[in-house]
């Protein structure tokens, strides 16, 4: 059932309220007009399912994003924003339809979904039907090039292989690693990469993709087990993550092994024992990293209105009402080709730092983070960073031309 977000009180809710902050990088159209149309915009995500923390960070960042972005008016250039939200439960087929109802209500903003396999089919979708889709967190590099008429407000899988590559090459060549991830679009993406990556290191690099709705995870320790890796690539996303954890805990995976993995969110921070502090992080964000304004901003704004600090994909929602925004801005309300237009080459100051559409295929071009975590004097794991890769440093190859 679809809700009007200004109706809801939940923390998944973005409400309608804002703050009055700078609008920043994002630039006024003009003067606003007090007879401007509302703009619908629609999100697709997973509030429900193994993925709804995921979700739920992003949409807090998306209701703070649109605070900052609006200049806390939740108006652009007189267009008042309405939002609403939809509830695919990860489930591809209701995702789907969710689209298509938002697309038959005249929406021509609709994006969300932290799932990329979702993100992968609603896209074409988004070319049927001549709207405007911006996905939420899903990592696949599937999205990155789909069409002209799909976006990314996330970073894609190549660029936390590439995050990644200097610690499996300071480990030493020669070496046999393991990609353990899900076999869903997010998987596939890690290990096409992670091959490419790694294998040009000299390394053998080996596959185990295991099925999403898996939950016993003793088998998949024991094929582990049996691989015998030299390092283990931990490509792995949801709620799924601590049975997993436990599993290759009790094999004695992380005792023989090297783990390189992504810093998830802050509730899986323990989920490895002390054997996490071992492990070798990348990180997409975390909110000690970046050091600019709007990252301030958004720090304050989540310990204001949520009494905690930003968390994985918070960031990521942020800049996707940062991307609303602009569109809204440049395309004079409903104008999709203007929105378009208006994206391609964007470059502006994320919580991140700064970030650029890519013009020819629409990768989101961002830094990215090497984190390692450390116990504080009272037990808590905090990430620490080690280093700051740059957006050139991490860029995906080029996989489209939009006729640019």
């Amino acid at each position: 059932m679809r809700r009007n977000l200004r109706m809801t009180v939940v923390p998944l809710a973005v409400a309608t309220m804002a703050l009055s902050v700078s609008l920043g990088t994002v630039q006024s159209s003009g003067a606003a007009s007090k007879n401007a149309a509302p703009v619908k915009v629609g999100i697709v995500t997973e509030e429900s399912g193994i993925f709804s923390a995921y979700a739920t960070e992003w949409l807090q960042g998306v209701k703070i994003g649109f605070q900052y972005a609006t200049n806390g008016t939740n108006k652009v250039d007189g267009h008042k924003i309405q939002l609403s939200t939809e509830d695919s439960a990860d489930n591809p087929t209701t995702a789907a339809a969710d689209f298509k109802s938002y697309v038959g209500a005249g929406y021509k903003i609709i994006g969300g979904t932290v799932d990329s396999s979702i993100a992968t089919e609603l896209a074409p979708l988004a070319q049927q039907n001549k709207v405007l889709y911006i996905s939420g967190a899903a990592a696949a590099d599937q999205v990155t090039g789909a069409n002209r008429y799909t976006f990314r407000s996330g970073r894609q899988t190549y660029q936390d292989v590439q995050t990644a590559k200097s610690y499996i090459k300071a480990l030493g060549t020669g070496k046999t690693v393991l990609v353990l991830g899900q076999d869903f679009a997010f998987g596939q993406s890690y290990v096409t990469d992670a091959t490419q990556a790694f294998g040009s290191l000299g390394d053998t690099v080996k596959q185990l993709l295991v099925p999403l709705t898996t939950t016993d995870f003793t088998p998949t320790a024991l094929q582990v087990q049996a691989m015998h890796p030299d390092i283990v690539f931990l490509a792995w996303a949801g709620a799924t993550g601590a049975p997993l954890a436990q599993a290759l805990d009790q094999q004695g995976i992380f005792a023989s092994s090297k783990v390189v993995t992504g810093l998830a969110n802050t509730a899986t921070y323990q989920f490895y024992g002390t054997a996490g502090l071992k492990f070798y992080y990348l990180s997409l964000y975390n909110w000690e990293s970046p050091h600019n304004k709007v990252n301030t901003y958004l720090i304050k704004a989540m310990l204001r209105e949520y009494k905690q600090y930003p968390d994985l994909f918070t960031a990521d929602g942020f800049v996707w009402a940062q991307m609303v925004v602009r569109a809204i801005q440049t395309g004079q309300g409903t104008n999709v080709m203007k929105m378009i237009k208006g994206l391609e080459g964007w470059k502006f100051m994320a919580p991140k730092g700064m970030q650029q559409i890519r013009a020819s295929d629409h990768a989101m071009l961002q830094p990215m983070f090497q984190v390692q975590l450390v116990s504080t004097v009272t037990g808590v794991y905090k990430p620490v960073t080690l280093a700051t890769l740059s957006a050139a440093q991490t860029a995906p190859p080029v996989v489209a031309h939009f006729g640019n």
